[in-house]
């Protein structure tokens, strides 16, 4: 797999700590909606992020900016502090977390920046006007930390057949919902669905695949990445 070299051309600051970046490449390269690239760093080596969307030789990540302590050795701090013209080399894009293409509906469940590889997913497949239901849990912990609800608006006006549902587990407001993405997952909801991508923390994936298969979602319906 060859190394890359990418130009950090745009960086947009979506909350305090997540951050939509701009690349662009010298060639173009093709990218399935599911896959992932890994950034070589210096004195860190590999770390690996989902690609939101890619078009020709321009990518766009977001990435959420982890303490040092909490974060992989910094990695998300080196990329993120990077500057407007930077170069950056990654390796890929790889990754095996797919979307099966049937017109079954779909539970999307996303935490935080796992909700990266599951909209370009959702993206991929409502532009081909498919007339299967895709429903979107995104979870976050406050007003303050929410990102791409515009999007999301957007999609749902545009596309009839797609929902989403943001929870807040620390704030309440009018137009989100509290506590957790586990809060939807009772049979009579999870009925309506055939299949579940799930991606973020490992402690929700194992929650919410506990959940679903209590709800009597099949198990081999479910498809995890875990962060």
């Amino acid at each position: 797999m060859a190394m890359n070299n990418f130009t950090l051309t745009e960086k947009i600051e979506l909350t305090h700590d997540v951050f939509e970046l701009h690349f662009e490449c010298s060639e173009e390269f093709e990218i399935k909606p599911w896959q992932f690239v890994t950034f070589i760093l210096p004195k860190i080596w590999g770390r690996a992020y989902s690609i939101l969307k890619q078009d020709w030789n321009k990518t766009i990540l977001i990435i959420k900016r982890v303490k040092k302590e909490n974060g992989w050795r910094g990695g998300s701090i080196f990329i993120c502090d990077s500057q407007v013209w930077d170069i950056l080399n990654w390796v890929g894009p790889v990754g095996h977390f797919v979307l099966t293409e049937d017109d079954n509906n779909k539970l999307f469940i996303g935490t935080w920046t796992g909700l990266v590889p599951l909209y370009n997913q959702i993206i991929s497949w409502l532009e081909r006007w498919d007339n299967s239901h895709y429903t979107l849990l995104f979870w976050i912990r406050t007003k303050a930390d929410i990102f791409y609800s515009k999007e999301f608006k957007v999609l749902s006006e545009k596309y009839p057949n797609f929902t989403y549902i943001i929870y807040l587990s620390q704030q309440e407001s009018e137009w989100t919902t509290k506590w957790y993405v586990t809060e939807f997952m009772v049979q009579k909801n999870i009925e309506n669905f055939e299949q579940s991508y799930i991606c973020g923390a490992p402690w929700m994936i194992d929650s919410a695949v506990e959940k679903l298969i209590e709800a009597w979602m099949d198990e081999k319906n479910i498809f995890t990445e875990k962060y």
